[in-house]
């Protein structure tokens, strides 16, 4: 898959930042900033154990080869209709994440404000309590509803990356 392309207001809106280096290496420590591959450090916190993220941004800031280090558990929620965060943002960095234990639910047809959305907001807390429950609690039952099975029962959910089929 092709890197996606960035929109011009994004590119003016996090490009802006990099006028800001001095002080994010004053504010991190140059621990972080300095390597001999090329990445930065892992900012790491042991009590991280899972991670949702919702409307995956990112893909430019980490490329392939840090995307390739995540090896946590990953359960992507995305809106199809997101011009904010686009599927295609979330595709890539769900197709470079390291970790084997990756899991993404399309919403079709909703957008980058649907957790205002009550019907669409109740689904994501279903997922967060299935995927949470089941990585942070050892609740094995919970796998069950955030899984393939699971997913495929509701029309306007979709399991991985939607391809609009």
């Amino acid at each position: 898959m092709v890197e996606p392309a960035l929109s011009q207001w994004y590119i003016n809106l996090f490009c802006s930042l990099s006028g800001k280096w001095d002080a994010f290496v004053e504010h991190v420590g140059v621990e972080i900033t300095e390597s001999d591959d090329g990445l930065w450090q892992p900012v790491t916190d042991e009590r991280i154990r899972a991670v949702m993220p919702m409307a995956a941004d990112g893909a430019w800031f980490f490329g392939e080869r840090g995307l390739a280090m995540v090896d946590l558990p990953v359960l992507f929620i995305q809106a199809t209709e997101d011009d904010v965060n686009q599927i295609i943002e979330a595709a890539f960095i769900f197709e470079h994440l390291g970790t084997p234990e990756k899991f993404m639910i399309s919403f079709i047809g909703k957008d980058h404000g649907m957790a205002f959305e009550t019907e669409a907001a109740n689904r994501m807390k279903h997922f967060a309590v299935a995927f949470f429950g089941y990585y942070l609690q050892r609740h094995e039952d919970y796998a069950y509803y955030f899984s393939e099975s699971f997913v495929s029962q509701v029309d306007d959910l979709a399991w991985g990356i939607y391809t609009g089929e």
